[in-house]
């Protein structure tokens, strides 16, 4: 409806409306979609979970460190529901092997949380972790050169930080009764697998040499005289794609059940932001705001919209937060030499990662709670305070940054 209503209130012609439809950081995720499917289909996730079970020897804190480890990992580089929709499966296999319904109740609360939490934290460190993440970067590409690597400088150690917190969280808010269980089941699970599968060691050095590209594309360029941006990241993840097809390890039965509303809610949020920047709406909302966020010293401001950014993103699409309010960040930045737009827009857009207490807050969430495993009382609980913490610690980190000017 976005375009629809540019149009009708005469700020964009439908040339203008369907533009960032087309723009290549849309491909990117639609891409990662494609790859997280293939990576579903032949179990690859599932196994390298299962693995991950075996070697924490059944003990119930190395379990959560491995499955979130693995939901984390796989959430940089796919979609982050997809990996949670493959994970949560694996959790309740776990959680099954403990005899007592109550007790397996609770590890399999505990298994789910951390599997949901961690994805929304692995998507922090690259462009495609998060559809907010590929509308921000969008804005960013066209005020200075901002690369896919530049994203990662920043999301990567936000990661490294909050993981472990969350972590350790986690294993102090919902009480486990049990400290270790048999995983012989997970180990049979494993051994009927058999080992790995051509698709699967095919698919793994895809992931391989897709992810190298992603980073290291843009220096490969020059070095082999490449054409300019031939190894940019989307190019580079419909070439994987199209390798995959060709090789037939996905097809297009395989790609129809995508979420294909990722792909309109991109377009859309870079369509709208833009209607807002070529309207003057931005510049105005900029010059309303600039007392509350120039005025204060640069933590109080930063706290400040991290905290409004996380907590919002419980009620609203963290794409919509993105597309509103990035635009009118750069805009107050770019008028206030005081102000840096990196700093602003990558610690307002991680924050809308902590959309943990309600299912209208992430599709990870809402797959957590339709599975009945949590009550809404409890996923509130916990999402709150894991929240509260998790937005401080990423205001406090961007201030450091920004004091010891690596921003």
């Amino acid at each position: 409806m976005v375009p629809l209503a540019l149009v009708g209130l005469g700020v964009a012609d439908s040339t203008e409306a369907f533009e960032p439809f087309s723009r290549p950081v849309v491909f990117l995720i639609l891409a990662s979609l494609f790859i997280a499917e293939g990576l579903r289909k032949h179990g690859l996730t599932r196994r390298l979970a299962l693995q991950t079970l075996v070697a924490a020897g059944g003990k119930v804190s190395l379990i959560l460190l491995g499955i979130m480890l693995i939901a984390a990992l796989f959430s940089m580089w796919v979609e982050n529901t997809a990996t949670a929709a493959v994970l949560i499966p694996v959790a309740l296999t776990v959680a099954s092997q403990v005899p007592d319904p109550q007790k397996a109740k609770g590890l399999l609360i505990l298994l789910v949380m951390g599997i949901a939490y961690s994805a929304s934290l692995g998507g922090m460190a690259t462009v495609m972790g998060a559809s907010s993440n590929a509308v921000a970067a969008g804005f960013l590409t066209e005020i200075q050169p901002f690369t896919f690597v530049d994203w990662m400088i920043y999301g990567v150690p936000a990661l490294l930080i909050l993981f472990p917190v969350t972590w350790f969280l986690l294993l102090k808010l919902i009480k486990v009764e049990v400290d270790r269980i048999d995983v012989e089941t997970v180990r049979r699970q494993l051994q009927e697998m058999g080992p790995l599968s051509a698709p699967e060691r095919e698919l793994s050095i895809v992931m391989l040499v897709t992810i190298i590209l992603w980073v290291g594309g843009s220096f490969l360029e020059p070095a082999l005289n490449l054409p300019s941006t031939l190894l940019a990241p989307a190019m580079v993840a419909v070439m994987a794609v199209s390798y995959l097809a060709i090789r037939g390890i996905i097809n297009w039965e395989d790609v129809k059940g995508v979420s294909w509303g990722i792909f309109f809610m991109i377009g859309a949020g870079l369509a709208l932001g833009a209607a807002l920047t070529r309207t003057g709406a931005t510049d105005w909302v900029a010059e309303l705001i600039s007392p509350i966020v120039s005025g204060p010293p640069l933590i109080a401001s930063l706290l400040l919209l991290v905290f409004i950014s996380a907590l919002l993103t419980n009620v609203m699409n963290n794409t919509t937060i993105a597309a509103v309010f990035v635009p009118i960040l750069i805009s107050l930045a770019l008028t206030d030499p005081t102000l840096n737009p990196v700093l602003l827009v990558m610690a307002v857009t991680l924050a809308t990662t902590f959309g943990y207490s309600l299912p209208s807050a992430s599709g990870r969430m809402a797959l957590v709670s339709a599975s009945g495993i949590i009550e809404s009382r409890d996923m509130m609980r916990y999402g709150l305070v894991a929240t509260v913490i998790s937005a401080t610690i990423l205001g406090l980190l961007f201030y450091v940054i920004s004091a010891l000017n690596l921003i």
